[in-house]
């Protein structure tokens, strides 16, 4: 009976352990905090409907909106303006209020003029938000991690503010 010894097994364990460990070292971690600025009254408003739900639900499943929205330093109005919060927000459950929100945040002043991140998940009225940043541009090009958001105040106002707290890894 003949045995064979193969080195190719734990030479690919160790090739893959370095590249793992490699690209880690590489790895910047960066906390962002912003606000969004949403206006839903016309003339001026930043989020609009763009499809009416066509379902005899009360929750509007189906409808489509889209946003185009100011990413503040701060909560307030007069607070500087550092980007935009571009994208689109479909209504996708026929039980409540929830929408499967697809942002790009676009960065237009300061450290990160001209970079972007892309954001995906669901949001409701329920408490703080957690969705994934799925990618990115110019400084954030490869990222990856996770933003937590909160409303501050809401559309009966018509102007809605939301603060968000962004995790990176880039």
């Amino acid at each position: 009976m003949a045995y064979y010894y193969c080195s190719f097994k734990p030479s690919l364990l160790f090739l893959l352990f370095y590249i793992a460990t490699s690209q880690a070292k590489h790895s910047i971690t960066t906390h962002l905090h912003f606000f969004i600025h949403e206006n839903v009254n016309s003339p001026n408003a930043t989020a609009i409907t763009v499809v009416n739900s066509t379902t005899s639900n009360p929750g509007g499943f189906g409808s489509i909106g889209i946003f185009d929205d100011e990413l503040r330093e701060g909560s307030s109005v007069d607070s500087k303006l550092i980007g935009r919060a571009q994208g689109m927000a479909p209504e996708v459950s026929l039980s409540e209020m929830a929408w499967l929100v697809l942002i790009d945040f676009v960065f237009t002043d300061g450290e990160y003029n001209g970079s972007s991140l892309m954001v995906v998940g669901r949001a409701t009225f329920e408490g703080p938000t957690e969705r994934s940043i799925i990618g990115g541009t110019g400084k954030f090009r490869m990222a990856r991690g996770y933003t937590i958001n909160k409303l501050l105040s809401g559309a009966p106002t018509g102007h809605v503010i939301a603060e968000y707290d962004a995790y990176i890894v880039h």
